[in-house]
């Protein structure tokens, strides 16, 4: 029986099942063998209090490292300038100094923004009756930005001095007196067309001070042909003539005498108005005699032109002849309305004799 009996027993044994795997969820003291859970899942609380080891997924949190880089990281290069840019036109003319610093390294993000805020707040208006043009560094915060650009803002300039708006316009026209740059002379002879007065008057000022440079020619080469455009805008026209007056181009009378015909008599009467100034002389709107007179000294400098004028019977044309004289050549005081004829004939002969010693070097 003992022997049968462990035979019996040993069957048994070899017949036991197998533990299931949640016989091994217990510990030998009977409690739940805890598992970490994967990244990325927390435990929920269930209504017992007890923890559900389910799915309740929340996104990973960055990298400390990436967090701290993201909190670092500057703004873009054109976020960066608008911010300052505003911060700058807040700014009175002894503060603005140290954001120009920091605009200047970011080229032209920063121009890109300051022509946006062009002029912004004027520090002091620029009246019409003002005997000099307001330096960029008395405009405004954004104006005394642009000019410390240097030959860089040039473009932008003349992107301005296009601008709807007449104050824009006329701030940066303004703005180019701060410049010696041969680049602006183009967007300075398109400025004299302006239908704004007051930016006509500056830019023709500022145009005036190019007039050694070759490309100078060009420009006023470009206003004579706007000038006899019959297919043109006619006040634009005009503006042109007035244009070419103003800055006494003595190349544009033969053109002024032949526009003498024009079938629109505003452009007419600016003609003879342009080559009474350009030459002292005055035959009125008949081209027959201007054509003569331009036969016969068309050739001589506009400065003999005006020693001749000083002879001319009109006091009218007399007093003009003496106070161009004088703004060309600096050599005689113009005389006043109340000089007799007699006293202008004197001024012709010292003008002759001073131009046949040294005005050929002045022509």
């Amino acid at each position: 029986m003992t022997a049968e009996f462990a035979r019996e027993n040993v069957h048994r044994l070899g017949k036991r099942p197998k533990r299931t795997a949640a016989c091994y969820k217990r510990g030998v003291d009977g409690l739940k063998r805890r598992h970490s859970l994967p990244a990325g899942v927390l435990p929920t609380k269930t209504h017992d209090g007890a923890e559900d080891h389910g799915s309740r997924v929340r996104a990973k949190a960055p990298p400390a490292e990436s967090r701290l880089t993201e909190s670092v990281a500057p703004p873009p290069p054109a976020r960066r300038a608008r911010l300052l840019v505003d911060e700058l036109i807040t700014l009175g003319p002894h503060a603005v100094t140290s954001v120009v610093r920091r605009l200047l390294p970011l080229g032209n993000f920063a121009l890109e923004e300051l022509v946006k805020s062009f002029p912004g707040p004027l520090w002091r208006s620029s009246l019409a009756t003002d005997s000099r043009l307001l330096g960029p560094n008395e405009i405004s915060a954004s104006a005394a930005a642009i000019v410390a650009f240097g030959s860089e803002a040039v473009p932008y300039v003349a992107r301005l001095m296009r601008h709807p708006s007449g104050q824009v316009r006329y701030y940066a026209i303004v703005m180019c007196g701060a410049f010696a740059d041969t680049d602006l002379i183009e967007p300075l002879a398109r400025a004299a067309l302006d239908e704004d007065r007051d930016c006509r008057r500056v830019a023709l000022h500022i145009l005036s001070t190019y007039q050694h440079e070759p490309i100078y020619r060009g420009a006023l080469a470009g206003l004579r042909e706007f000038a006899s455009d019959e297919a043109g805008d006619l006040a634009a026209r005009r503006r042109a003539i007035s244009a070419l007056t103003q800055l006494r181009d003595h190349a544009s009378a033969s053109l002024f005498v032949d526009l003498l015909g024009d079938p629109d008599r505003g452009i007419a009467t600016a003609c003879r108005v342009g080559l009474r100034v350009l030459t002292a002389h005055d035959f009125g709107f008949s081209r027959e005699p201007w054509l003569r007179w331009l036969a016969e000294r068309g050739q001589e400098s506009r400065i003999e032109w005006l020693i001749e004028g000083l002879g001319d019977a009109r006091t009218n044309i007399r007093l003009l002849a003496s106070r161009e004289l004088w703004r060309f050549t600096r050599f005689l005081q113009p005389l006043p309305e109340s000089a007799h004829r007699d006293e202008f004939l004197t001024a012709r002969r010292n003008y002759e004799r001073w131009w046949s010693k040294r005005g050929p070097q002045l022509d």
